[in-house]
């Protein structure tokens, strides 16, 4: 990868995972917000929820605007809002305003998950894609996996609103670098196509590869978002565990989503991505036979947690650009689309599983054993209508 390739890529993947940062630093302090602010611990996810919702909604919106605007107007935008609902989380005096400012956030923070992507997808070739959708995917996980530790320090010398604070001065420390990583007007065209969501849907091999995609990266922002209740009500441990959880998990993506692109030159893409499924759905099985059990190990859950991550870095990267090369005239609503169907899942996922909660580790794992299994299964799909649709292009060359 080039120096300007890498100058273009890093700036832009860490702005779209500190937006996304503004659901793990707080993590930590979601089981006192009913105390701090009044509510239920219904309430207190549902700031989670709300702001998975938003962010899956925005990016129908963005993927559209992605395909006709150029990405730094976007991006602008985005970042403006961004800071303005930063703010109104901060200073929000009921969890009712949280939830509604968390609404706002989730949507601005969605302009960067479909802009980023795009880009990508449009200035890199082949295996370099998967290299820098990997860039992307270790950002995404490193910055926000620091969240927990982050926010579980914060909570040591202030309350929940630093949080948020800390957000605002990130995102605009940030933003001139972003923004001026992004090509100039002069360097894109606009597009200007009609096709519309519909025709994605209705493509078999984009729908198999997004969705399966979108569920598989669903079934860990599930996890992700109730594991401080697991943690607390199940393992009757603290924010401290939680942060180990996430750290391993980090680690293990970042240790396979760096090699995902030497493992598609030497294994193929569909290859690596079947390997991917099968060790994602071996992890939620072990996470369902350690609920079943009862058996309250965080040495066991915190190894089928690896196993889930480092399964996610082989097939997440590849899944993607296999799932954008099917529309690269439209890629904006293409990343949009699929990041809709992974934000919408999740939010579902984990509003589903709030109520159960005091039950343990039983919800999640269901979630999560059901998620990924319809992962592999579509994921099945989007290959074999996409090598029958080689072989009609190959007949169709050679009867010409």
């Amino acid at each position: 990868m080039s120096a300007s390739s890498i100058r273009t890529i890093i700036p832009l993947s860490i702005l779209t995972a500190v937006g996304l940062l503004a659901t793990d630093l707080y993590l930590p302090a979601v089981p006192s917000l009913p105390m701090e602010l009044g509510g239920t611990v219904s309430q207190a996810q549902a700031t989670l929820a709300v702001f998975l919702a938003s962010l899956a909604l925005s990016q129908i919106v963005w993927g559209v605007i992605a395909d006709q605007y150029h990405e730094r107007t976007i991006l602008q935008v985005a970042i403006a809002l961004q800071i303005v609902a930063g703010i109104a989380c901060a200073t929000a005096e009921s969890v009712l305003v949280l939830i509604a400012a968390r609404a706002v956030q989730g949507f601005a923070v969605g302009a960067a998950t479909v802009v980023v992507p795009s880009l990508i997808r449009r200035h890199f070739r082949g295996k370099e894609t998967v290299r820098a959708m990997s860039w992307l995917g270790i950002a995404e996980s490193i910055i926000p996996a620091v969240g927990p530790i982050a926010g579980a320090a914060l909570l040591l010398v202030a309350d929940w609103r630093a949080s948020f604070w800390a957000m605002v001065v990130l995102t605009s420390a940030l933003a001139p670098f972003a923004l001026r990583a992004v090509p100039p007007p002069a360097d894109r065209k606009r597009n200007d196509s009609l096709v519309g969501y519909g025709e994605l849907v209705r493509d078999r091999v984009y729908f198999g590869y997004a969705l399966g995609h979108a569920l598989c990266f669903a079934a860990l922002l599930t996890f992700v978002a109730s594991a401080p209740q697991v943690v607390q009500i199940w393992l009757s441990a603290g924010p401290q565990t939680f942060a180990t959880l996430q750290a391993f998990g980090v680690t293990a993506f970042v240790l396979t989503a760096s090699q995902s692109s030497r493992l598609t030159g030497s294994f193929g893409i569909d290859r690596l991505i079947a390997t991917g499924v099968m060790l994602q759905i071996a992890a939620s099985v072990a996470m369902m036979v350690l609920a079943l059990a009862d058996y309250k190990s965080p040495f066991m859950l915190i190894a089928a947690w690896v196993l889930f991550c480092a399964a996610l870095g082989l097939r997440g990267p590849a899944t993607m650009v296999r799932a954008l090369d099917v529309a690269p005239e439209i890629v904006g609503r293409a990343s949009g689309l699929l990041m809709f169907l992974a934000l919408g899942l999740a939010a579902g996922g984990t509003q589903l599983v709030a109520p159960f909660l005091s039950g343990g580790l039983m919800p999640v794992a269901l979630i999560s054993l059901g998620y990924t299994f319809a992962s592999g299964l579509l994921i099945l799909m989007g290959c074999y209508f996409r090598a029958k649709d080689m072989d009609r292009r190959i007949l169709y060359s050679a009867e010409r």
